[in-house]
């Protein structure tokens, strides 16, 4: 097993995990990581506070391993005037 971490930025906001997740190898770490991104991404991107929630996992050695991100593009049709 391996210690993977998970840090989380959304928009200005940056989360720092100090603690992680001990896993069977980096496939089980990318899946951890699409959970956690949709689930941060559900409850803040309705409310705006930045368009892109990005988790970034790093190995035990601190190194980059990936990073996944969800975003949300609003587009409207412009309508006449009624």
């Amino acid at each position: 097993m391996r210690r993977f971490y998970f840090d989380v930025l959304d928009g200005d906001s940056f989360t720092r995990d100090d603690e992680g997740l001990k896993l069977e190898d980096l496939n089980a770490a990318e899946v951890m990581a699409i959970q956690a991104a949709s689930e941060i991404g559900h409850e803040s991107l309705p409310k705006r506070r930045s368009p892109e929630i990005c988790v970034r996992v790093r190995d035990e050695q601190g190194e980059p391993v990936l990073s996944v991100a969800v975003a949300m593009t609003v587009r409207r049709k412009a309508l006449a005037d009624a």
